[in-house]
């Protein structure tokens, strides 16, 4: 019996002698210099103290990441499973490390296994480069960024306002007629289209983006990165939901790209779409290999890769900026005496003969430094998209290892004390020098920085602040009576998105 007893303790004596030893290997497995962080325990690294800031903080990841920072530095680590996670919490951090070519990929998002392409915002390496490269090209010879596209965008905003008179100063929520104004911007260059405000279908489509959105939930980075196909099955993740409606939208644009290939003129080029079928077409023996088009210039334009770069831009291209416009209207509301400023302001320079211009910009301080208050507060995109390191490298000298995964949190950047004073206030002379001149600051990156910013950056810029000059112009926005206490905090989502509200819009004389 004592043998026995002996022998069950000389084999439990060995069992921890191997978990002692197996735990002494993980540790001095860990890379070193990395950034600081959280305590890691085998198998799920540094998730129990990501849960834990959690349960202490709320459910946010900005606001848990800014925490970590107070304790780890504005630069820290965090190990999800298998992940070396590393979070950028100030401005320098994150320009150092977007500017660095080797920290320009993307890890592998939900997205690209649910399109089954990658777009020009999810590919990485030398597709990703030749993606941009032809999607900016492109973008720029049908004149998005210059003056000359703001026609296009006024006259879309135009019918916005035509279709807020109808309710005539009723109250109403703005969020669908943004979104389809906004994305109909998006559509005429992308597609060559434009939907009317009363298109059931598509205004279905832009709700279900909307709710894709919204299932990703506040902790939506760690489901677009972490993503597995296992998790699809995982009860109240809602990833079959987003699934399900990533397949409608994706049909609804290959029925599109079905009708311009049908319809194709290689001396008549509309649109994006036209562009990229001019791009990859060849001759018959020519034009597939293995699934790739060998006569294109650029090897990674092919058919694969064309869902995914048009789902790509009118989702970024519709949610961002719709977002940004409903931000600006309810700060509007809770801010009434700064509307009046902006009302006064635009008075002066326009007049009431005519609507805005870009050219009057010069005049428009208050009004673009409003604007410029509203990204900063608003923090639409509160988690930047993820970088990947495509080889080991260094920021801020720590080491950053390959495959490391890199997130801004840009919610953080924009409320650092100093360099935004009182940060948690609405005060959009902030941006106005001591001459009264409007200057962003260049800590302001709501498109983010460096080599992955946001490929419709000049076309979002010119769509807000047209859109919103327009408003301004023609409306005086209020809270309805007996309506719910303005709330300026966000809902849970992918984007720092408002809370659902309703305004009147009273045109003014």
């Amino acid at each position: 019996m004592s043998f026995l007893v002996s022998s069950l303790l000389d084999i439990q004596t060995a069992l921890l002698g191997v978990f002692v030893l197996l735990v002494l290997v993980w540790l001095t497995r860990k890379p070193r210099n990395l950034p600081p962080g959280p305590l890691r325990v085998p198998i799920i690294g540094s998730v129990m103290a990501v849960v834990w800031e959690a349960l202490r903080r709320g459910t946010e990841p900005y606001r848990i990441f800014a925490k970590l920072a107070e304790k780890y530095g504005t630069v820290f680590h965090v190990k999800i499973f298998n992940k070396t996670v590393v979070v950028l919490n100030d401005y320098a951090s994150v320009r150092e490390a977007f500017v660095n070519p080797k920290l320009s990929d993307r890890p592998k998002l939900l997205l690209n296994d649910f399109l089954k392409s990658e777009g020009v915002a999810t590919a990485s390496g030398e597709r990703w480069v030749e993606l941009r490269r032809f999607c900016l090209t492109v973008l720029r010879s049908f004149g998005v960024g210059r003056s000359s596209f703001e026609d296009q965008i006024g006259t879309e905003a135009k019918a916005l306002m035509d279709e807020m008179v109808k309710f005539d100063g009723k109250p109403f929520n703005p969020k669908t007629l943004l979104s389809n104004a906004v994305s109909n911007v998006v559509c005429a260059v992308v597609l060559g289209q434009r939907y009317e405000y009363s298109d059931r279908r598509f205004t279905e489509l832009l709700s279900l983006l909307s709710r894709n959105v919204q299932l990703l939930g506040p902790a939506g980075f760690l489901k677009m990165t972490f993503y597995s196909p296992h998790f699809r099955h995982v009860p109240f993740s809602g990833l079959g939901e987003i699934e399900n409606n990533f397949g409608k939208l994706t049909q609804f644009l290959k029925n599109i790209i079905d009708n311009h290939r049908e319809n194709f003129d290689a001396d008549n080029v509309k649109d994006l779409t036209d562009a990229y079928l001019l791009e990859i077409q060849g001759s018959p023996e020519e034009r597939v290999t293995d699934g790739v088009n060998k006569s294109t210039k650029h090897w990674h334009l092919n058919e694969c890769n064309m869902i995914g770069t048009i789902v790509n831009l009118f989702a970024a291209g519709t949610e961002t900026t719709a977002t940004t416009l409903q931000w600006s209207i309810l700060y509007m509301m809770a801010y009434p005496d700064i509307q009046k400023r902006v009302h006064a302001e635009i008075d002066a320079t326009v007049g009431r003969n005519r609507l805005p211009r870009l050219a009057d910009k010069p005049g428009l301080n208050f009004t673009y430094a409003v604007v410029l208050e509203v990204q900063r507060l608003a923090s639409i995109a509160a988690i930047g998209p993820p970088h990947c390191a495509s080889e080991d490298t260094k920021i801020s000298g720590f080491n950053i290892p390959k495959d490391a995964i890199l997130i801004p949190n840009l919610w953080n950047i924009f409320r650092d004390p100093s360099v935004w004073p009182e940060p948690l206030e609405f005060k959009p002379e902030r941006f106005l020098n001591a001459e009264g001149k409007a200057v962003k600051p260049e800590e302001l990156i709501p498109f983010s920085t460096g080599r992955r910013s946001c490929i419709g950056e000049h076309l979002a810029k010119m769509e807000i602040f047209v859109f919103f000059c327009y408003f301004m112009h023609r409306f005086e926005f209020k809270k309805p009576d007996n309506s719910p206490p303005l709330n300026l905090k966000a809902k849970p989502g992918l984007t720092h998105s408002p809370v659902p509200f309703d305004t009147r819009a009273i045109k003014r004389d």
